[in-house]
């Protein structure tokens, strides 16, 4: 999956976050300054190239977009994408890498562990 950049990120969270929307309404969504409109519609041409959303036609010169990919399904994909490619796959050493920079507490590991295990 390809690994957005900030202001292709932007647009893809105001499509999970409101859904459906012409790229005049993502517009508003869209943090000040706002890019023009042919910059944002470049963004989304290229956001559907890649396969992360769609489009809904309503006329010749009007189309509804929308996320063809869950917010979860991104997210899940990076994160594995990059234990892969800074901790070998290794899933252990990531965690052991967050516990030694002290991202994550003891406690976190534990109510980790019992989740995992109440599974």
């Amino acid at each position: 999956m390809k690994k957005l950049t900030d202001k292709e990120l932007t647009i893809m969270e105001a499509l999970w976050e409101h859904g459906e929307l012409s790229i005049r309404d993502l517009m508003n969504y869209l943090p000040e300054p706002t890019p023009h409109f042919n910059t944002v519609a470049t963004y989304v041409r290229r956001l559907e190239v890649h396969g992360m959303i769609r489009h809904r036609e309503l006329s010749a010169k009007f189309y509804l977009y929308n996320a063809a990919v869950a917010r979860e399904q991104y997210v899940n994909a990076i994160h594995k994408e990059n234990v892969n490619k800074f901790f070998g796959g290794s899933y252990m050493d990531f965690i052991s890498n967050l516990v030694k920079e002290h991202d994550v507490s003891i406690d976190e590991l534990k109510e980790l562990i019992r989740m995992i295990e109440e599974e």
